[in-house]
């Protein structure tokens, strides 16, 4: 399955304002910037001592990486880096700035299909990502592809939104962007005058991944909501191994 529509919103941001892409915030410094992925790693860490997975430390993927937010701390405790994200926008400003950041790469991945062997990575990170995919069969096929590239005793780490709120579905900004560039309307204007973004968000029942998860070789871990009741978005983290 080709991530095309995907593709097509997330260069657009990453050409637009990477960092408003990874956080909703603009105006970033660096080191501020990729504190923020210090902070969330230190709680990542926490929960694999909590967890006791991954068994090894030796590769860490970080799927829909963007610019790299959390690498330069992933590093801290994995001896290889790789990030993944669908949009070259992205990837290249993530390689520029991590060009002196050891043992990491970054990589573009347009389909389902991760381009990864099997059982070569300890961990898979992967918050932030799914919500953006309109495809179920897509978001299903990539947990796939999870269990296949994970390595035994590795650790998944994501999370998914299973339901959105009313009224926010009608998503009123993105609809709004997407027919303006339909008329022409340049990707510049519609984001910094009109105050509009491309990027959608969608919902995965949490029935569908559990049935997929079920014919999968993984073991559920841990699995909870991260959002208030009243949240627009419904979020829940999952941890899995195999």
């Amino acid at each position: 399955m080709s991530f095309a529509y995907n593709q097509q919103q997330w260069n657009a941001l990453g050409q637009l304002d990477p960092f408003w892409a990874m956080t909703g915030i603009s105006g970033w410094e660096l080191a501020e910037f990729f504190q923020t992925g210090r902070h969330q790693i230190a709680q990542l860490r926490d929960e694999m001592q909590r967890l006791g997975y991954p068994r090894r430390f030796q590769r860490a993927l970080d799927f829909g990486c963007g610019i790299g937010r959390v690498a330069p701390a992933l590093r801290e405790h994995f001896a290889e880096y790789i990030g993944l994200d669908v949009a070259e926008s992205l990837i290249r400003k993530a390689r520029e700035l991590h060009r002196d950041l050891p043992n990491a790469r970054f990589l573009v991945n347009t389909t389902s299909r991760i381009e990864l062997p099997d059982d070569s990575i300890d961990l898979i990170f992967a918050f932030g990502v799914f919500q953006h995919i309109p495809d179920q069969r897509a978001i299903l096929q990539l947990f796939t592809e999870f269990a296949r590239i994970l390595a035994p005793g590795g650790l998944i780490f994501a999370n998914l939104c299973h339901h959105i709120r009313w009224p926010y579905r009608i998503q009123l900004r993105r609809r709004a962007y997407m027919a303006l560039k339909r008329l022409g309307f340049p990707d510049h204007t519609l984001y910094y005058r009109f105050k509009l973004y491309p990027q959608s968000v969608h919902a995965l029942p949490q029935h569908l991944l559990a049935s997929h998860l079920a014919n999968l070789p993984l073991t559920l871990l841990m699995k909870r909501s991260a959002s208030p009741a009243n949240a627009p978005h419904q979020l829940w983290e999952y941890a899995l191994t195999k």
